[in-house]
């Protein structure tokens, strides 16, 4: 739960002083958080603002670099319970709007943050191998996609397969091509464990993911002319250690359209790229002894793009969650602040929760054009 907390008082001289905060907490109703498994996400933010990001910064401030990461909000206080936040609204940050989606300009802007925050971790991995694993790669834990949580979300996911395969039959009517790969893709006996397998680290490609990379966490600072300024990124409890391709592939298939994919996709990936390989020259430039096809570009371009067209399901996998959220009216979005019908009488070891099912024309258009360009690029 979210709450926009503003401070006053008087500095130590005696000035009058004040400042908006963001207090993030867990949700009130115990059933709430049991639905949600709150407990479990909120240790894995505060993880990453106690351990994981202050000692990829300490690292990147010991490297001459021109252009920093530091798309994150400031955090004043993170323990199990408790987080408090910049509130970056006061310094003029925004969200778009969501059932928009983001265009080429938006997206290019945040996938050059990722990729500095990408190269953070390829680049200590290679330089402080030990002290990476230990206090970065291991800080961290895969908080939804675990072998143990599959008969948790079972009616959750079965609920979104059977929603979103209907939409996709009702928008592309009996083209078999495509309607039969995506049964399969959505056969509640294997859905879960396809997802597990999709996010497992492989080296050496692993890095520190966002881990929930769509737009409502992703915020955006404007000049007066609209020109994009600055992004940061928020929401980090479903950060996770693993292949950068997760991050991408959430942001390009959850919150864009075809017709952006279509036009932009290969630049994106593109400047993605060369952003990572100059983000990758600075951080290990002076540091000896290093052998690593990540440092030659071709052989990290490759890797890239071998990642992007073997995660393509997993981002199908989050959109057919996601797009219903991202396109959905408010008052159709879960309310964490009361209990529903849904939470007030769950039982210990179950989960009764249901997705965001909304069968607007706009969802339906978005999840078929999704399934026909995976299955199209033989992604799926």
């Amino acid at each position: 739960m979210l709450y926009r907390v503003r401070v006053q008082g008087v500095d130590q001289n005696g000035e009058p002083w004040k400042r908006s905060l963001i207090y993030k907490c867990l949700p009130d109703n115990p059933a709430r958080r049991q639905a949600f498994k709150s407990e479990v996400l909120f240790r894995n933010e505060v993880a990453f603002y106690t351990q994981a990001l202050p000692v990829l910064l300490e690292f990147q401030a010991s490297c001459a670099v021109t252009t920093p990461f530091r798309a994150v909000p400031r955090c004043y206080l993170a323990h199990d319970t408790e987080l408090v936040l910049e509130d970056l609204c006061a310094r003029g940050f925004v969200m778009t709007d969501r059932k928009a989606g983001l265009d080429s300009a938006h997206c290019r802007a945040t996938m050059r943050e990722l990729a500095l925050l990408h190269a953070l971790s390829l680049a200590m991995k290679l330089c402080r191998p030990r002290e990476f694993a230990s206090s970065v790669a291991d800080s961290v834990q895969e908080a939804l996609f675990m072998p143990e949580n599959e008969d948790w979300y079972r009616g959750y996911y079965r609920a979104a397969t059977r929603n979103a395969f209907t939409m996709v039959r009702e928008t592309l009517g009996d083209d078999t091509r495509y309607l039969d790969k995506f049964r399969d893709f959505v056969d509640n006996s294997t859905f879960f464990s396809r997802m597990v397998s999709l996010v497992e680290p492989r080296e050496p490609l692993a890095v520190l993911c966002h881990g929930d990379c769509w737009t409502n966490n992703i915020l955006f600072k404007y000049s007066e002319h609209g020109e994009i300024l600055e992004v940061c990124l928020v929401d980090f409890q479903l950060a996770r250690y693993g292949s950068p391709a997760l991050d991408i592939v959430n942001l390009l298939y959850c919150c864009t359209s075809r017709e952006m994919r279509l036009k932009h996709m290969s630049g994106l990936l593109s400047d993605y790229h060369s952003t990572l390989v100059r983000a990758l020259k600075e951080l290990t430039e002076g540091t000896a002894d290093i052998e690593s096809d990540i440092l030659n570009p071709d052989c990290l371009w490759k890797m890239i793009q071998e990642d992007i067209h073997r995660c393509g399901q997993y981002g199908l996998g989050l959109a057919l969650d996601m797009i219903p959220i991202s396109v959905c009216d408010s008052d159709q979005a879960p309310d964490l602040y009361v209990a529903s019908d849904s939470t007030k009488h769950l039982e210990a070891g179950t989960n009764n929760t249901l997705p965001v099912n909304t069968s607007s024309e706009l969802c339906q258009r978005k999840m078929a054009e999704l399934v026909q360009e995976l299955v199209d690029k033989e992604d799926l």
